[in-house]
């Protein structure tokens, strides 16, 4: 049942933007690597409006992190032997994910910038990069499976992304139920 509650407006971007990135914090982690290095300058690209949150932005994505790699050892079930050859692969492909996490970050801010006064070109150019982002997801775990299938068997690897795939999936709910609709 879907509660009118739901759909209410809050009355200020940025205390839903800040209540976004709380609630998302396992959301975060799909636009993390396993790890950061440290002095890492990059912070995330966020729409300008949203630069001063940036650096809570960067930790929750660091912190978010950690948690999804724990998540996925625990889950993972690896020998040590298994375990050798999965982490760098793990962490290469986590680095690679991070980039369309980058993507995704300045699409959500873009979107929040603009929620309220969205141009007809605003909405076709974020709905464009919205379905690129999953298109790119999608042929970046194709050709991960396929790199990691190499090394590891494809059960071990089939498992895999069965948890990154759940660990997607909450990050998306947490996020949907945080991003207010277009109006």
């Amino acid at each position: 049942m879907v509660m009118k509650s739901c759909f209410r407006r809050v009355s200020s971007w940025q205390s839903r933007f800040l209540s976004t990135a709380m609630v998302g914090i396992v959301g975060a982690s799909v636009f993390l690597p396993a790890t950061l290095t440290l002095g890492d300058p990059a912070p995330p690209i966020v729409n300008e409006k949203f630069s001063d949150f940036a650096p809570a932005i960067a930790e929750l994505r660091r912190e978010a992190g950690q948690d999804r790699r724990i998540i996925v050892r625990a889950n993972m079930l690896l020998t040590e032997t298994e375990s050798a050859r999965f982490w760098p692969l793990y962490d290469e492909y986590r680095a690679e994910r991070k980039k369309i996490g980058d993507r995704r970050v300045r699409l959500i801010t873009d979107f929040l910038a603009a929620e309220n006064a969205m141009s007809e070109d605003q909405a076709r150019d974020l709905a464009n990069e919205d379905f690129a982002i999953l298109k790119d997801t999608s042929e970046l775990k194709t050709k991960w499976y396929k790199k990691m299938t190499k090394e590891l068997s494809e059960r071990t690897i089939a498992r895999f992304f069965h948890i990154d795939e759940k660990l997607d999936a909450a990050a998306d709910l947490a996020l949907a139920a945080n991003i207010p609709l277009i109006h």
